[in-house]
């Protein structure tokens, strides 16, 4: 029996996907683990925008699913050699195992840069999910940090650290650990220019 596997692409963002983008960003579910939960108002998504395009410090990605967009990958500090990123699914409805593609893409893309030493990550304390998969991944914990109240509960933010170096020899580990499906399509992600 052949195995489905969606193609998953990363396409720099483009002015046409900046609605989507803002609609995204202010939906309850993804604003509940950013660090500022705020509403963003369309007139400051559009200036975000605008010096996004003057800052190569950052890239940002649409990560598509069958040509599909259905999150982002963002990276900053891009000019140094320990870039951090983030990322989150826009969508719902999308492929079981596509929040683990995010992470593989990251560490994949900036292991194959070779300026890069280090990729680092900020959680929420509160984002059980996205820590769990830090630690699957085998990044080591830096540092915890007093990040504030939200809803009446405290919270920190966990900074974390993965070694590039050690990519190469870690990802076949790595995708042992995964369900066939999703290792087979990590072998598959594409960023386009």
């Amino acid at each position: 029996m052949k195995v489905s596997i969606p193609e998953h692409t990363f396409e720099p963002l483009e002015e046409q996907q900046l609605e989507l983008i803002w609609q995204w960003r202010n939906s309850p579910r993804i604003r509940q683990n950013m660090h500022n939960n705020e509403l963003v108002e369309w007139q400051d998504h559009c200036a975000w925008f605008d010096k996004f395009q003057t800052d190569t410090s950052r890239q940002f990605y649409v990560f598509l699913q069958d040509q599909r967009p259905i999150g982002v990958l963002n990276f900053s500090d891009m000019n140094t050699s320990t870039p951090e990123w983030g990322c989150y699914l826009g969508e719902t409805n999308v492929w079981p195992g596509s929040g683990i593609m995010l992470e593989f893409a990251a560490i994949d893309f900036c292991a194959s840069q070779r300026q890069f030493s280090h990729l680092l990550a900020q959680v929420l304390s509160f984002n059980h999910a996205a820590n769990k998969m830090h630690k699957v991944f085998e990044y080591k914990e830096l540092s915890l940090k007093k990040g504030g109240e939200r809803n009446g509960q405290r919270f920190d933010i966990q900074h974390y650290s993965y070694e590039l170096k050690q990519w190469a020899e870690n990802r076949g580990k790595i995708l042992k650990k995964l369900p066939k499906k999703i290792a087979l399509a990590a072998d598959h992600i594409q960023f386009l220019e």
